[in-house]
């Protein structure tokens, strides 16, 4: 988890976009959210839930370029929790 805190702290003084923006706005809460639990996972964070609320965001006539970073890197997150629930059954 220190790695993972050290990582978005560095990756936040090189972002220049506002997706790449995004994207580091949704990592810093998942990594908020897996600090605070106990097994460090996100178990309230359904992946399918993740994917509903990812398709909402984009498919909103409003979502700009920081929205679609944010989308997408829970897209992914959902992608890689749903892969290693497939490896542990």
């Amino acid at each position: 988890m220190e790695a993972a805190k050290k990582k978005i702290q560095e990756m936040s003084t090189i972002v220049k976009s506002d997706r790449d923006r995004g994207s580091l706005m949704a990592a810093f809460g998942i990594y908020t959210s897996m600090s605070k639990s106990k097994e460090g996972t996100m178990q309230s964070w359904d992946s399918e839930r993740l994917a509903r609320a990812a398709k909402t965001i984009t498919s909103s006539q409003l979502a700009d370029e920081f929205d679609i970073g944010y989308s997408d890197t829970l897209m992914k997150y959902s992608a890689l929790t749903q892969s290693s629930r497939q490896r542990e059954a």
